[in-house]
């Protein structure tokens, strides 16, 4: 996952929009309990899912609920087993998947603050399908594209060097178009993109150096991968 947590753990005094929630204890922000599995799910039940890398730990209980709230919604997030209604699932009573999505994409929009390589970097307001003035709902446009998470492949495309492609035509409104063909491979770095589709939309984005992502955590790709000979990855290390 890299050091996206990390990253969270600097910005709980930032964000954008109205779509900060009030007070309360960061806590660790996941799934564990100290080690000790009180309440074991019945066999069968739906326990973990992810489309998109990063969703469920970036997007969902992430920058200020206690361990304990973050634990249950991460949990309701990943139970949720029909595409129709993931939106629409309540990760705490009264708040949906997209309205969780909304809170945390103001804390993301904030990162690309005075960064050097981003055209016009004022932090607020550039993410992806940003819709202002900054209200409740500035967020939610792209928190419904990004609640249908699972990953899109164009099969008419024989390239795939561009994770999200089909995501962020759709999440730029179309004015990037995608040429390749979508979907996730080993050698993508995808919290590198996501955080500059989020942070800065099409800004995040160097258009001609084959649209590489300006907004980076400063973490590589594995280089001991190859997307097209088995067994694919490098040896253990």
């Amino acid at each position: 996952m890299k050091n996206i947590l990390f990253l969270g753990l600097s910005l709980l005094a930032l964000s954008c929009g109205d779509n900060l929630k009030p007070g309360g204890n960061n806590g660790d922000g996941g799934n564990g309990d100290g080690g000790t599995l009180t309440n074991p799910p019945a066999l069968g039940t739906q326990i973990d899912r992810m489309g998109r890398p990063a969703i469920n730990t970036a997007l969902n209980a992430t920058f200020f609920d206690a361990a304990d709230p973050a634990k249950a919604k991460k949990d309701a997030y990943n139970a949720a087993d029909t595409a129709s209604g993931w939106a629409a699932t309540e990760v705490a009573a009264g708040r949906t998947v997209v309205q969780e999505f909304a809170v945390n994409l103001a804390v993301l929009d904030i990162i690309d603050k005075n960064h050097p390589t981003v055209p016009n970097p004022d932090g607020c307001g550039n993410g992806a399908l940003y819709m202002g003035p900054p209200s409740a709902t500035s967020y939610a446009q792209l928190g419904t594209v990004l609640a249908d998470d699972q990953l899109f492949v164009d099969s008419t495309k024989s390239s795939c060097g561009f994770y999200l492609s089909l995501e962020v035509e759709v999440a730029t409104g179309g004015t990037v178009v995608h040429t390749q063909c979508g979907g996730r491979t080993l050698s993508h770095d995808v919290i590198d993109v996501s955080y500059s589709l989020l942070a800065a939309g099409t800004s995040g984005f160097d258009a001609a150096n084959g649209f590489a992502p300006r907004v980076t955590d400063g973490v590589p790709v594995h280089a001991d991968v190859d997307d097209a000979t088995f067994p694919f990855l490098g040896a253990p290390h």
